[in-house]
């Protein structure tokens, strides 16, 4: 029983491994290749469809804008994806560690149930006021900085 639980911890780690290196690979694509500048990213069917941007529009481009140390461009892709995608990556990194090494997973503090309400309600607004063409909120909608260094 005690080689079982080695190889499957072994298993675990090395699909761990490869998964950081796949990883890293589509973090150095997304940052060498500009998302505006090439089709090899899905679009956000949402604004294909209807020319509203979702609260995800331009979070592939904010990645990209960080990855090459341009933060104020980041900002202008999605101020929200600086926030989330963090968040969103230490929940994965915590999920998968716990998952290769079997122990079971400890959650973020339980929260009380107003926080997803909150969270939701934050999305929502976010969504509703980067598509008012009145300015400040014409800001939130995804653009480019003129003066921007490449």
């Amino acid at each position: 029983m005690k080689r079982e639980a080695i190889r499957r911890r072994l298993v675990r780690g090395s699909l761990l491994a490869l998964a950081a290196v796949g990883l890293a690979a589509v973090a150095f694509g997304i940052a060498l290749y500009p998302p505006n500048e090439h089709s090899i990213y899905p679009r956000c069917q949402l604004h294909s469809l209807t020319g509203l941007h979702c609260p995800g529009c331009g979070t592939t481009r904010a990645v990209h804008s960080l990855l090459n140390g341009r933060i104020e461009q980041a900002i202008a892709w999605n101020p929200l994806a600086l926030i989330v995608v963090p968040i969103l990556a230490v929940a994965l990194i915590r999920s998968l560690w716990s998952w290769a090494w079997e122990r079971p997973a400890k959650p973020f503090r339980r929260s009380p149930a107003w926080i997803a309400a909150v969270i939701g309600t934050i999305l929502v607004l976010f969504g509703i006021l980067r598509n008012v063409p009145i300015e400040p909120f014409s800001r939130l909608a995804p653009h480019e900085i003129v003066n921007a260094p490449e």
